[in-house]
Protein backbone atom coordinates (compact mmCIF):
# COMPACT_ATOMS: atom_id res chain seq x y z
CA UNK A 1 0.00 0.00 0.00
CA UNK A 2 2.95 2.43 1.05
CA UNK A 3 4.36 2.06 -3.01
CA UNK A 4 1.99 4.22 -4.83
CA UNK A 5 2.08 6.80 -2.37
CA UNK A 6 5.79 6.76 -2.48
CA UNK A 7 4.91 6.38 -6.38
CA UNK A 8 3.25 9.53 -6.53
CA UNK A 9 5.95 11.44 -4.36
CA UNK A 10 8.49 10.84 -6.96
CA UNK A 11 6.47 12.03 -9.81
CA UNK A 12 5.67 15.34 -7.89
CA UNK A 13 8.84 15.54 -6.88
CA UNK A 14 10.42 15.24 -10.43
CA UNK A 15 7.35 17.43 -12.10
CA UNK A 16 8.22 20.00 -9.99
CA UNK A 17 11.75 19.94 -10.88
CA UNK A 18 11.05 19.65 -14.35
CA UNK A 19 8.49 22.86 -14.50
CA UNK A 20 11.31 25.08 -12.08
CA UNK A 21 14.41 24.31 -14.23
CA UNK A 22 12.63 24.53 -17.80
CA UNK A 23 13.36 27.69 -20.31
CA UNK A 24 9.76 28.25 -20.78
CA UNK A 25 9.37 28.82 -17.52
CA UNK A 26 12.26 30.54 -15.84
CA UNK A 27 11.81 34.17 -17.56
CA UNK A 28 14.56 36.17 -18.82
CA UNK A 29 15.25 39.28 -16.60
CA UNK A 30 14.05 42.46 -18.48
CA UNK A 31 16.63 45.04 -19.72
CA UNK A 32 16.55 48.24 -17.61
CA UNK A 33 18.47 51.56 -18.06
CA UNK A 34 18.79 53.25 -14.56
CA UNK A 35 20.77 55.77 -12.99
CA UNK A 36 19.83 58.98 -10.87
CA UNK A 37 16.40 60.27 -11.58
CA UNK A 38 16.94 63.95 -10.69
CA UNK A 39 19.98 66.37 -11.85
CA UNK A 40 20.54 69.75 -12.46
CA UNK A 41 21.18 71.51 -15.68
CA UNK A 42 24.69 71.08 -17.17
CA UNK A 43 25.47 68.08 -15.48
CA UNK A 44 26.78 64.79 -16.89
CA UNK A 45 24.44 61.94 -15.64
CA UNK A 46 25.87 58.44 -16.36
CA UNK A 47 23.32 55.87 -16.37
CA UNK A 48 23.80 51.59 -16.76
CA UNK A 49 22.14 49.43 -18.26
CA UNK A 50 22.07 45.57 -17.55
CA UNK A 51 20.27 42.67 -18.82
CA UNK A 52 20.57 43.40 -22.64
CA UNK A 53 21.90 41.22 -25.15
CA UNK A 54 25.50 40.29 -25.10
CA UNK A 55 27.27 42.19 -28.06
CA UNK A 56 24.13 43.76 -29.65
CA UNK A 57 24.35 47.21 -30.78
CA UNK A 58 21.07 49.25 -29.54
CA UNK A 59 19.71 53.62 -30.07
CA UNK A 60 19.36 55.60 -27.04
CA UNK A 61 16.62 58.00 -28.06
CA UNK A 62 16.76 60.90 -25.72
CA UNK A 63 13.23 63.72 -26.02
CA UNK A 64 13.46 66.89 -24.46
CA UNK A 65 9.94 68.56 -24.53
CA UNK A 66 9.96 68.77 -28.67
CA UNK A 67 13.55 68.20 -29.17
CA UNK A 68 15.24 64.31 -29.73
CA UNK A 69 18.16 63.03 -30.53
CA UNK A 70 20.04 59.48 -30.91
CA UNK A 71 23.07 58.09 -29.97
CA UNK A 72 24.63 54.08 -30.71
CA UNK A 73 25.37 52.34 -28.12
CA UNK A 74 26.60 48.43 -27.70
CA UNK A 75 26.27 46.02 -25.23
CA UNK A 76 29.27 44.23 -23.74
CA UNK A 77 30.15 40.71 -23.46
CA UNK A 78 28.20 40.87 -20.14
CA UNK A 79 24.71 42.32 -21.53
CA UNK A 80 25.78 45.33 -19.95
CA UNK A 81 25.97 49.33 -21.45
CA UNK A 82 26.24 52.72 -20.26
CA UNK A 83 25.03 55.82 -21.72
CA UNK A 84 26.64 59.48 -20.46
CA UNK A 85 23.59 61.68 -20.38
CA UNK A 86 24.67 65.01 -20.68
CA UNK A 87 21.67 68.26 -19.62
CA UNK A 88 22.53 71.11 -21.53
CA UNK A 89 18.98 72.70 -20.53
CA UNK A 90 16.12 72.22 -17.88
CA UNK A 91 13.72 69.75 -18.56
CA UNK A 92 12.08 66.18 -18.33
CA UNK A 93 14.89 63.99 -19.92
CA UNK A 94 12.88 60.88 -21.81
CA UNK A 95 15.20 57.91 -22.54
CA UNK A 96 14.32 55.16 -24.68
CA UNK A 97 16.58 52.09 -25.85
CA UNK A 98 15.71 50.35 -28.60
CA UNK A 99 16.89 47.74 -30.27
CA UNK A 100 18.52 46.80 -34.20
CA UNK A 101 14.37 46.20 -35.10
CA UNK A 102 13.41 49.16 -33.46
CA UNK A 103 11.36 47.49 -30.56
CA UNK A 104 11.27 49.46 -27.55
CA UNK A 105 13.76 47.64 -25.23
CA UNK A 106 14.01 49.26 -22.22
CA UNK A 107 12.95 53.20 -20.51
CA UNK A 108 14.18 55.65 -18.03
CA UNK A 109 13.57 59.25 -17.16
CA UNK A 110 15.74 61.89 -15.64
CA UNK A 111 13.85 65.40 -14.82
CA UNK A 112 16.58 68.09 -14.56
CA UNK A 113 16.53 71.25 -12.55
CA UNK A 114 17.56 74.66 -13.43
CA UNK A 115 20.98 75.30 -12.50
CA UNK A 116 21.62 77.75 -9.50
CA UNK A 117 17.58 77.05 -8.99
Amino acid sequence: METPVLFRRLCATILCLILTTSPAVIAAAKAVLAGPSHAVAGDMVMLQGQHFTAGASYTIKTTVGKNSSQEPVTADSHGNLSYQLVTAAAGKYQLQVRDSRNRLVATSIVLVQPAGG
